[in-house]
């Protein structure tokens, strides 16, 4: 018996040694790069925060551009003397202004380190906006574009949906309710137009997401910001029409952009896909003995766990209350562990889970530094989770603020009745029928549920806000109302401590921590991310493969809103900021 175990036991550390040896050696191959090479990286499909690699490079999602691969692969190239220069190849990425921002600030770090890049664009935009990606390549040394290619640099939109006539038709009574002048959400039920509030708002987000795209476009293409604003004002443009408005410095096709790349300047160069250079060495064994922990608070934000929401969202997350919760437990109680970058991008969601997040944030910052890095949205709810942090970084396009709540019920009793379906009811207790579907509210539950049920939820939200951003409680009600802000206009409001993208919130947690600026640290990612398997069972893969036929942005909300209702019946308290600019 013990002969046999041991036999059992020699076999099974050979196989490991094999298997050891042949990562390695696999890993050795992967990684050993000419001088001279380029790095590739290619923007296609939805831009998300975070995508998963093995050192094998097995099970990695190729339908998408995962943002910590980018930059990863960057950081590592701009050290690394074999690299000499960075393609971009911009296909038909998905992604918001702040994703686009980080990719742009991404390029020019990238420039700064004396290395080449140039970008090449199939289009951009086809039949609709196409901002982004070309401000994205315009952050390159130089741009091309396929000769049969669009620039339909159109500017800002913001449209909004407004449902009432719809209930209306269909005999359905929304009761709903907001604190916050500025707290449009529900509007989508209640309203059949703008509300000027709201109409203030989209202004005021349309203008100044415009002026930070004209903004960047001009300085990445040296041309004063009248002459985009013209170009945006005769947009849609052929390629032809911006290459002779400078906007393009040239019009080839890919294999011609190829072709030029492997021999710029007049050298020898072999290509490198970004996600196969960012594929993790054998370092990861070892690693760095001081680390940063990066927790990824994305989505909509959910009670329990296995955050998935099919309906929205590129890779179909939503922000877990339980999932967060095990993640910053693991970074405050991992001694090595220094400091923690809460990754936020969310428009908001439920209240009870919003608070159990932002308990598990605080608990950790009492530990160690917590530093809040914002993407594409940082609002509502995803605003309420970043209140503990040492530190509030946004990008200028950051969607955020919206402090305020809202919600409210429907009532059926009209659409049922209609339907030949009759209803009755007995209770027991004033009450007992608030949440009840087929019944108005009353007088008297329509004041418990807006000064106690909202209000009582608002003046928490208030008070949360001004004792982190050292501020009155009246400064903050001043500046809260529900009001959604981009980044740079909430740094003016004093909202967020500055303006930058997540390699500045690892350098602030770095700081925060004692640690020098050279000090090499690990980064460790949280939550651990579900498997294959996992993500099958939770309908996760369905969610990615569903990504091409997602909702359209500007449907969003109502989309939402809507599901919502009909899972829970009502939406009690929700911190939600409904904002989609289309871009």
């Amino acid at each position: 018996m013990f002969k046999r175990l041991f036999r059992w036991l020699l076999r099974t550390i050979f196989v490991l040694i094999v298997l050891f040896l042949i990562v390695a050696a696999s890993e050795y191959l992967s990684h050993r790069y000419k001088p001279g090479s380029v790095l590739v990286v290619q923007l296609d499909g939805p831009v998300v925060e975070r995508g998963a690699e093995s050192p094998l490079g097995l099970f990695t999602q190729q339908a998408q551009t995962s943002l910590n691969l980018v930059r990863r692969a960057l950081t590592q190239a701009e050290r690394d003397k074999r690299i000499v220069g960075l393609a971009i190849k911009v296909i038909d990425p998905q992604m918001e202004l702040a994703q686009a921002q980080e990719l742009c600030a991404m390029i020019r770090e990238f420039r700064g380190h004396g290395k080449w890049t140039t970008a090449y664009m199939e289009t951009a935009g086809e039949s609709g906006f196409g901002n982004l990606p070309y401000l994205v390549a315009a952050s390159a040394d130089e741009v091309s574009m396929m000769p049969q290619g669009e620039l339909n640099i159109l500017g800002v939109g913001m449209r909004e949906i407004f449902a009432r006539g719809l209930f209306d038709r269909i005999k359905v009574t929304p009761n709903f309710a907001s604190i916050g002048k500025y707290k449009s959400a529900a509007n989508i039920f209640t309203e059949k137009d703008f509300t000027p509030a709201q109409r203030e708002e989209d202004n005021a987000l349309a203008g100044d997401m415009f002026d930070q795209i004209v903004a960047g476009m001009a300085a990445d293409r040296h041309l004063p910001p009248g002459q985009i604003r013209a170009a945006i004002d005769s947009a849609p443009l052929s390629a032809a029409a911006g290459l002779q408005d400078h906007l393009l410095d040239r019009l080839e096709y890919e294999d011609q952009f190829d072709d030029r790349v492997k021999q710029y300047r007049g050298e020898s160069h072999d290509e490198i896909s970004y996600d196969d250079y960012a594929r993790p060495t054998l370092g990861w064994i070892g690693g760095a003995s001081d680390k940063i922990a990066i927790v990824y608070g994305i989505g909509a934000i959910q009670r329990g766990a296995g955050g998935f929401d099919p309906m929205l969202g590129p890779a179909s997350e939503a922000m877990t209350s339980d999932d967060m919760i095990a993640a910053f437990k693991d970074a405050r109680e991992d001694a090595s562990v220094r400091a923690v970058v809460f990754r936020v991008d969310s428009p908001g969601g439920s209240v009870i889970a919003s608070e159990l997040i932002r308990r598990a944030v605080e608990l950790t910052a009492k530990k160690k530094p917590v530093v809040v890095s914002m993407s594409s949205y940082g609002a509502s709810g995803g605003f309420w989770v970043a209140t503990p942090a040492a530190k509030i970084i946004a990008d200028p396009g950051t969607i955020t603020g919206s402090i305020g709540v809202l919600g409210g019920k429907f009532n059926i009793a009209g659409a049922v009745g209609s339907l030949g379906v009759a209803s009755g009811a007995v209770s027991r207790g004033a009450n007992a029928t608030m949440f009840d579907a087929f019944t108005d509210f009353t007088p008297a539950q329509e004041q418990i549920f807006r000064d106690q049920i909202l209000g009582d939820t608002y003046q928490y939200f208030l008070k949360l806000v001004a004792a982190q951003r050292h501020l009155t409680v009246a400064q903050v009600n001043a500046v809260a109302q529900g009001r959604v802000w981009t980044g740079q206009q909430a740094l003016q409001v004093k909202l967020i401590d500055q303006l930058g993208t997540m390699t500045d919130a690892i350098a602030a947690a770095k700081r925060l921590a004692g640690l020098s600026p050279a000090t090499r640290v690990g980064i460790e990612e949280l939550p651990v991310p579900v498997g294959a398997f996992g993500k099958l069972l939770n309908g996760q893969i369905v969610g990615l493969v569903s990504a091409q036929w997602r909702v359209a942005p500007e449907l969003a909300p109502l989309a939402r809103a809507m599901r919502m209702a009909v899972e829970r019946r009502s939406m009690i308290g929700e911190v939600y900021c409904p904002v989609v600019p289309v871009l």
